[in-house]
């Protein structure tokens, strides 16, 4: 008789991250460093020493980390020129940011405290990837977060309402609208 086996396995979720990276071992070093992550499988490739797939456990998350195959069109974000990012809650945001800092993460926006209750703040690690670390230190209700939305923004909002934009101005080939693009280049869509 043969075991049922299971579309979704044991420990992970219906979506999990899989992250591209330059190179698989270091990635793992830099996630173990930096976020305390923990090895749960690493498979070689044909030469048996490098690392070309590995799956890693941070806090109760799973996350595959892939190597680049240019082959089949897989690049990570730093060489794409993309973005991605990975959020992660964690017990104390200070203590795990000075961490990932050490680990070698560059700081994209520093820590804060934020509108929605968090303190939070965004890293980047070698392969690109953004990682926003967070704390829930304050529980707002939605109206309150409404609320502070709008005066979070509104500096923002006035700051553009000063902007003014010569009549001038040429409108970049760039701007152009699709359609024209499209027509012009003859792509078919």
């Amino acid at each position: 008789m043969t075991k049922k086996v299971s579309p979704i396995p044991r420990g992970y979720r219906t979506a999990t991250t899989c992250l591209t990276v330059f190179d698989v071992d270091s990635a793992i070093a830099f996630y173990q460093a930096a976020f305390g992550a923990e090895i749960l499988s690493r498979h070689c490739g044909a030469d048996e020493t490098v690392a070309v797939q590995a799956t890693i456990k941070i806090g109760n998350s799973i996350i595959a980390v892939n190597g680049e195959s240019p082959e089949l069109g897989l690049l990570s974000p730093a060489r794409l020129g993309a973005c991605s990012q990975v959020h992660l809650y964690v017990d104390n945001v200070d203590t795990s940011w000075e961490r990932a800092i050490e680990a070698g993460a560059a700081v994209r926006t520093p820590l804060h405290d934020a509108y929605w209750g968090d303190r939070t703040g965004i890293l980047q690690d070698g392969n690109g990837y953004l990682w926003s670390i967070a704390s829930k230190v304050e529980n707002v209700s939605q109206e309150e977060v409404a609320r502070r939305a709008r005066a979070w923004y509104q500096p923002e909002i006035e700051q553009h309402a000063e902007v003014e934009i010569p009549a001038d101005v040429e409108v970049p080939v760039a701007a152009m609208m699709a359609e024209e693009t499209l027509a012009d280049e003859k792509v078919a869509v």
